[in-house]
């Protein structure tokens, strides 16, 4: 092969080939720290670990299904106002809709109808027991034994109305408390009808199912409001693939220049009978909202193929005459000038950026990563290897 590199040529000249002969036939080469320094050449320490083969795959941002709120009224009536839009990002407790609540103003009636029917249910009591002490207290003189009884009976029927009234009351103050007032609706006080839905997470609006002027019932989705702090990433890959993913495996997810980590959550255990694909889930925190549903992202998913041995960067291992070799840094020379001794190596998998070496390295050596390239240029333009 022909250089025509001015640098290479130049590197060649400064930093050349030492004498020694390294493993392979191949000579270790020089390289001075103010050349390491021009092409940002990196050692790095050889390390023992274990790669898994990674699976490549298109992925989209999904809304975590366990975050979407439905925002439902308790009552019905007309819509007054829309406070938000489907794609909004709101607080919690932010207003999203107004609607004039008939159902309010049928259960104020109730309640003032249910407080006078106990009022009237107390004064009968009172009424009773008063009956029954004089009965009583003249039991057995003016008043029959037979007529204390049955006004006894008429207290204790007055005093099981009062139960009951109070239950009512009880039931319908438990309404407007718990109903017509709670962590997603706010009812008006005093004559005010209006009812108004509240986000009761922060979130984004997701979609709006009302307009102003139309009308709304109970139960009725008027908005759905998902939590995005945390998202979905979803794949769907062949079967084939998938039965080779594991779950509880790494994923890595990329995002512009950042590397997204998360865990293979679920595995579907069919393909989908329209697409022929196997979903593939994992949830990814998301607290600065970067990830917005519908994005399509690149993942890499672990599967079960895996290798153990010493691991350096990919970037480290070179092709020199048909071998697969790495640079070993062995020393420096009588001029200060640092010594690269190629090894070479037997190659098992590459995976996310690194590789596992079987054979031909030590765990702890140190091996030229960044850069390892400019010391094969210098092995090859020394005439000491093909390519």
């Amino acid at each position: 092969m022909k250089w025509a590199c001015p640098l290479f040529l130049l590197l060649a000249a400064l930093c050349g080939p030492a004498h020694a002969d390294a493993p392979g036939g191949l000579s270790p080469v020089t390289m001075g720290a103010e050349a390491q320094r021009n092409e940002g050449l990196v050692v790095v320490t050889a390390r023992a670990g274990t790669l898994s083969r990674v699976l490549p795959a298109l992925a989209r941002v999904v809304p975590d299904e366990s975050r979407v709120v439905p925002i439902q009224p308790v009552g019905s009536g007309k819509v007054l106002r829309v406070h938000v839009m489907a794609g909004q990002h709101v607080a919690r407790d932010a207003v999203l809709v107004d609607y004039l609540d008939h159902s309010l103003h049928v259960a104020r009636l109730q309640a003032v109808q249910m407080r006078a029917a106990l009022d009237a249910a107390l004064a009968a009591r009172d009424e009773a027991y008063v009956a029954w002490r004089r009965a009583r207290d003249l039991s057995g003189s003016t008043v029959s034994e037979g007529e204390t009884r049955r006004r006894l009976a008429v207290l204790q029927e007055a005093r099981n109305t009062v139960l009951a009234r109070q239950a009512d009351v009880g039931t319908m103050t438990h309404r407007f408390h718990e109903e017509f007032n709670s962590v997603t609706e706010r009812s008006g006080q005093g004559e005010d009808e209006t009812s108004s839905l509240l986000a009761p997470v922060e979130g984004t609006v997701q979609s709006v199912g009302v307009a102003v002027g139309g009308d709304i019932n109970a139960g009725q989705t008027a908005a759905m409001l998902v939590d995005l702090s945390r998202v979905w990433i979803v794949s769907d890959v062949p079967p084939q693939d998938a039965a080779r993913l594991v779950q509880g495996g790494a994923q890595t997810t990329i995002l512009g220049t950042r590397r997204l980590a998360s865990r293979i959550g679920t595995i579907d255990g069919m393909a989908s009978p329209a697409t022929g694909l196997v979903r593939v889930i994992s949830t990814v925190p998301n607290p600065d909202g970067a990830l917005r549903p519908g994005m399509m992202l690149e993942t890499e998913l672990e599967t079960d193929d895996r290798a153990t041995g010493i691991v350096v960067p990919s970037e480290a291992v070179q092709q020199v005459e048909g071998r697969d070799v790495v640079f070993v840094r062995a020393g420096t020379d009588s001029a200060g000038a640092t010594i690269f001794r190629p090894v070479p190596v037997t190659v098992g998998l590459e995976s996310g950026g690194g590789t596992v070496i079987l054979s031909g390295l030590s765990t702890g050596q140190p091996v030229a990563a960044q850069g390892s390239f400019a010391l094969k240029s210098i092995l090859l333009l020394a005439g000491l290897g093909g390519d």
